[in-house]
């Protein structure tokens, strides 16, 4: 996939395990998001709002989730 770091245009290939989660909101609500594994150091930069193109589909992030251990989990929204 394609990551873009939206402040500075510039964009890098990285390799991203994409995958549907279900989430419960507010009130009970369920919902299905779309998540990106990333190894951290390949998005060292990543912030809300850049975006990743995974396919013909390029999703905006919404939230940046690192574990700690070399991984970090994208939050991703079409």
């Amino acid at each position: 996939c394609t990551f873009t770091d939206v402040s500075t245009g510039t964009t890098a290939s990285v390799h991203a395990l994409l995958r549907k989660e279900d989430l419960e909101e507010e009130a009970g609500v369920e919902s299905s998001a779309p998540f990106a594994l990333v190894r951290t150091s390949d998005v060292p930069n990543v912030v809300q709002g850049d975006t990743i193109a995974i396919s013909v589909t390029t999703f905006t992030i919404w939230a940046v989730e690192p574990d700690g251990e070399g991984m970090t989990d994208l939050r991703l929204r079409v």
